[in-house]
């Protein structure tokens, strides 16, 4: 709407005076802070660098998801009222118009005090938890209620929902009825407390993630827990979370944490969700469902040594139902040394040309940073353990190398460009480029190789950042054969952080995106492997492409390096991938992991939740399911038994050795 001149007006020189006319200790945002803030987003961005239509678009949509994320409030001609305003909040903002932003406000909180009222209407009824009915809980895929009754009956069948959570908590229709019911008066008296400076923080915040999921705005308080989390990043259970559809999320298990340490029949997976959390032994559950992700996040960190209960909610079996289980985990601090990289030989079967095979896990590109800063000549790095593990499997006399990092989420990039530089010669490893368009090549620049045998890098869904770079780099220079069950996360972004003056919060702004040496980049696709295994681990829907406002891929110009050409054709892909098709059709367990998993994606595309209380036996049998699933293994035991994904990897690494010998 507004022309590029206009938006152009919205500069650095907004953002200093932002920085001058804040110095008096002043807290909370003001209207006249979002144009200066936008201005540092705009400026600083890898890609957007003015506030147009599609953002203007993109930051109401966000707005009405993170005001009314399970649709519970808003009817369709509100939501209609608002959207005449969706390709005008830039010129609104520009103009210091902002009087649309407290309309939605005003609107939210009568709709809030109108469901409130729903709710105790509606509390009231009798239940039947064996009526086979279920709920949508993709909330994209939900509509806007369009009139009273409909919303009745939305908001009957969250209440029974919610209900359900509590029954497999409190045991007791009464109790969980009056949880619910001070769930819902805390509820109203914090929407109550939306305030000038909230709304502001919330919408600015808004238009961050239209830029792209990884641009966020951080309120004080936001920014405290941030560093907080920061200096503590290393003590707790060790799981990353989101926050989506009202549910706090696992999205990751950090490796040697104290929840990658439970035992099979007790371990947090990713996407599991959490409704529930105690302290300690005797501590009173507290319902998390709807609350905000750091709220919940101050629920499980403490001090190491004590004990947290999460109860969790799980998509598990054949059946729609799902299973909920207390898991008690004693907070700890992972230690560097709990997360070094292991190896292992693997030799095959057979007295006449048996292979040894050196395995190492690396479950992330770790560094202690602290120990660097003070020139500690023995500070802790993955490639220096990297080094001493191929030092042990070279004297054991290996024939190749299998470096597993599947579940490794990245960590400090010199540490990838340093191990990658172990098995490729001097070269570009990744390319940086950022939103001025400057490309940084970072290079190692180190003569020869340290290993230089044959190599196989395992990766699935889980290897993320550092790991896509490492992966991303072995694979454009032919150095070695690519094995996973699906591409890698697909996060090719770097954020920067920044604090603002006066205690007004902070700023991550996503300021470049890595590359390939061969000009691909990791955003959105990632790495995807030259040879797949069916692993359970593809099931779940999480990756940079399930995000919203994710940045797109794109390519850019080839780095000046030259590629391997006796270590991978497109001749020896062709031979293992039929070879190993073969085995995996004879097999029967991967006959039966594959339907599994067939199973478990139609399930996880309806999105739907049963609102049927199960039969107590049926947990069980989904206990001895899950046991026969695949976890994110952390520990060093080689266990082709029940790993099916590894066993196949080391018999293509077999075949891949005898091809090149």
């Amino acid at each position: 709407m507004a022309n590029n001149r206009q938006k152009r007006t919205i500069s650095f020189i907004v953002a200093i005076i932002l920085v001058l006319s804040c110095l008096k200790k002043t807290e909370g945002l003001k209207k006249s802070d979002i144009k200066p803030i936008i201005s540092i987003f705009l400026a600083r961005h890898v890609k957007y660098h003015e506030f147009n239509d599609e953002i203007s678009s993109r930051t109401l949509i966000n707005l009405m998801k993170y005001l009314d994320p399970g649709k519970y409030y808003f009817f369709q001609g509100d939501v209609d009222i608002f959207f005449h305003n969706k390709d005008k909040i830039d010129d609104l903002v520009n103009s210091d118009q902002y009087d649309f932003i407290f309309e939605i406000l005003k609107v939210y909180k009568k709709r809030v005090s109108e469901g409130i009222k729903r709710f105790h209407l509606l509390i009231e009824n009798k239940y039947d938890f064996n009526k086979d009915e279920s709920i949508i809980i993709d909330r994209d895929k939900a509509q806007y209620s369009t009139d009273e009754k409909d919303m009745q009956e939305r908001w009957r069948k969250n209440i029974k929902l919610q209900l359900f959570n509590q029954m497999a908590i409190v045991k007791d229709i009464v109790k969980a009825k009056k949880k619910l019911k001070k769930k819902y008066r805390l509820y109203e008296k914090r929407i109550n407390e939306i305030d000038s400076a909230k709304i502001t923080s919330i919408f600015v915040n808004c238009f961050s993630t239209a830029l792209d999921p990884h641009s966020n705005y951080l309120t004080r308080e936001e920014h405290e827990d941030f560093m907080i989390s920061t200096k503590l990043k290393l003590e707790g259970i060790g799981v990353l979370l989101r926050s989506e559809d009202g549910f706090v999320i696992v999205e990751s298990i950090i490796p040697a944490g104290a929840a990658a340490k439970l035992s099979d029949d007790l371990k947090l997976k990713p996407n599991d969700k959490i409704v529930a959390v105690a302290e300690g032994d005797n501590g009173e559950p507290v319902d998390v469902i709807d609350m905000a992700l750091r709220d919940v996040v101050k629920l499980i960190r403490g001090k190491k040594g004590t004990k947290v209960r999460l109860t969790i909610l799980r998509e598990v079996g054949e059946t729609h139902e799902q299973l909920r289980n207390v898991i008690p985990i004693i907070r700890e601090e992972i230690k560097l040394e709990d997360r070094a990289a292991k190896s292992q030989v693997y030799t095959t079967d057979g007295m006449k040309n048996q292979l040894r095979i050196g395995y190492i896990k690396l479950s992330s590109f770790y560094l202690d940073f602290d120990a660097i800063q003070k020139n500690d000549p023995n500070a802790k790095s993955s490639s220096k353990d990297i080094i001493i593990q191929i030092n042990k499997l070279k004297n054991k006399g290996i024939d190749g190398i299998v470096l597993d990092l599947r579940g490794n989420p990245g960590g400090a990039l010199t540490e990838s460009i340093n191990i990658a530089g172990m098995f490729i010669d001097q070269g570009p490893i990744v390319q940086i480029l950022d939103g001025r368009d400057s490309l940084n090549v970072m290079k190692d620049n180190d003569p020869g190789v340290y290993y230089d045998g044959p190599m196989v890098v395992l990766i699935d869904r889980f290897s993320a950042s550092a790991s896509e770079i490492f992966a991303g780099a072995i694979k454009d220079y032919g150095r070695g054969l690519i094995i996973g069950p699906c591409s890698t996360f697909g996060k090719g972004s770097v954020q920067t952080y920044n604090v603002l003056p006066s205690r007004k919060g902070a700023m991550k702004i996503t300021t470049a995106l890595f590359y390939q040496p061969a000009g691909s980049s990791n955003q959105l696709n990632g790495i995807h492997p030259d040879i797949t295994i069916p692993d359970i681990s593809s099931i779940w829907e999480i990756g940079e492409n399930e995000l919203h406002n994710a940045i797109k891929w794109e390519k850019i110009k080839r780095a000046n390096y030259v590629p391997y050409q006796n270590y991978i054709n497109e001749k020896i892909i062709s031979q293992l991938v039929g070879l190993s098709s073969a085995r995996i059709k004879s097999n029967k367990k991967f006959t039966e992991l594959i339907n599994k998993i067939n199973k478990f994606k139609e399930k996880l595309k309806r999105k739907e939740f049963s609102l049927k209380e199960e039969a107590g036996i049926e947990d069980q049998k989904r206990k001895d399911v899950e046991k026969k699933l695949r976890t994110n293994k952390n520990d060093m035991i080689i266990d082709l038994e029940n790993d099916l994904f590894l066993h196949e990897a080391f018999n293509i690494a077999v075949d891949y050795i005898k091809r090149l010998n």
